[in-house]
């Protein structure tokens, strides 16, 4: 039998199937329901509650004078004496209290940072994780290079779980989901397009109430 004789049944198979269509045989399935146990807990509790965990350090904070004085604490029980901070508005921030820092990166040079302070996408309250994009480092080998991450968030970015942590996203960005989104916990694996390195510490330090201009 030639080829195109077994082609033309194979098509003509395909055809009368996608005609005569099967009837569901889990027509009362759920597949809007949330699977996962749902938490009484507040999102910013769950969140340190499972970063901390995983090793991460949690801290939270009320207004910019306490989040300075939370850097502050984070800089000397940790010994971070060389800063690095690309994004424009914690970069303000920090010139606003004369907090020392250095705000541009040059990959080529820069391969080894002590730490790197910047924003977040959201944090995912049921893994205790951080979504990171290429919005927040402008290059991925900002990340590459530190060997700790001091990030700076905000209450209302705290998301119940991945689905909605996508969504949240998505809304902040026009519709569509950035370049290079990565995931990262507590125990410090960070992966990137090009690698898979392991940072020392990562600090989320939390402000609450919502600062326009971090």
């Amino acid at each position: 039998m030639d080829e195109s004789t077994n082609r033309e049944k194979v098509l003509k198979k395909v055809r009368s199937a996608l005609i005569s269509k099967t009837p569901n045989p889990y027509p009362n399935l759920d597949m809007d329901s949330n699977v996962f146990h749902q938490s009484s807990l507040p999102l910013e509790v769950e969140f340190a509650e499972k970063f901390t965990e995983t090793n991460g350090q949690f801290v939270l904070c009320n207004g910019r004078i306490e989040l300075m004085e939370n850097i502050l604490m984070v800089c000397d029980t940790n010994n971070y004496t060389d800063v690095v901070c690309i994004d424009r508005n914690l970069s303000a921030f920090f010139d606003e209290f004369e907090f020392p820092h250095q705000s541009v990166f040059e990959p080529e040079s820069d391969t080894d940072l002590q730490v790197v302070a910047l924003p977040c996408e959201c944090l995912i309250a049921r893994q205790g994780t951080i979504v990171i994009s290429k919005n927040m480092t402008g290059d991925m080998r900002l990340l590459s290079s530190a060997r700790n991450l001091m990030v700076i968030a905000h209450a209302h970015q705290i998301v119940p779980d991945l689905k909605e942590a996508l969504d949240f996203v998505k809304a902040q960005n026009e519709n569509k989901l950035p370049e290079d989104m990565l995931v990262i916990d507590g125990n410090r694996k960070k992966n990137t397009s090009t690698d898979t390195t392991e940072l020392n510490r990562i600090t989320v330090i939390l402000i609450q109430p919502f600062d326009e201009r971090l």
